[in-house]
């Protein structure tokens, strides 16, 4: 039996179909076995629940995370509002106040906030009586007269690194 004219192109054009055919289709068994393994993941074998029974569960699932995230994110803003008046910077300057008292056993402490606010308390030691002052701080700066070694102590303070500066 002989080809004629006309059949030729007409078998290569159903070579080259069956041809692509071929490929689409081992391109879809590929995908398919993809799809195969990640269902027999998500629904074990033996499982009694179908894939929608499945699917609607895991974006049940995806709503409480979503809620449970927005309370998470709520309460980690309220603990880093109240962290900023917590302590996070201390400044401490030792010295000698009296010249008949040696070993840096007065003090000035400085005790502040994110802000910078809070106290500075000194305690001057000496031989026969000690006294304690506390002053208040706003902003590394107090209303009241202060000494250098409370100045040094709230400048130490300050200039320690902390988290986030600011509300």
């Amino acid at each position: 039996m002989e080809l004629q004219n006309w059949q030729m192109p007409l078998v290569l054009g159903c070579a080259a179909v069956v041809f692509f055919l071929t490929i689409w289709v081992l391109a879809l068994s590929l995908k398919l076995n993809r799809l195969m393994r990640l269902l027999n993941r998500l629904v074990p074998e033996g499982s009694k629940r179908s894939l929608d029974q499945l699917l609607e569960q895991l974006l049940i699932k995806q709503e409480e995370n979503r809620t449970l995230l927005a309370s998470v994110e709520t309460r980690v803003e309220k603990l880093h509002s109240l962290l900023q008046g917590c302590l996070q910077r201390v400044g401490l300057v030792r010295f000698d106040a009296f010249e008949d008292v040696a070993g840096q056993q007065s003090f000035s402490v400085a005790l502040l906030d994110n802000q910078g606010n809070g106290v500075v308390i000194t305690s001057l030691f000496g031989r026969t009586e000690s006294r304690c002052y506390a002053k208040p701080v706003i902003q590394g700066n107090s209303p009241h007269r202060l000494s250098e070694e409370e100045t040094a102590a709230i400048r130490q303070a300050m200039e320690q690194p902390i988290g986030h500066q600011g509300g």
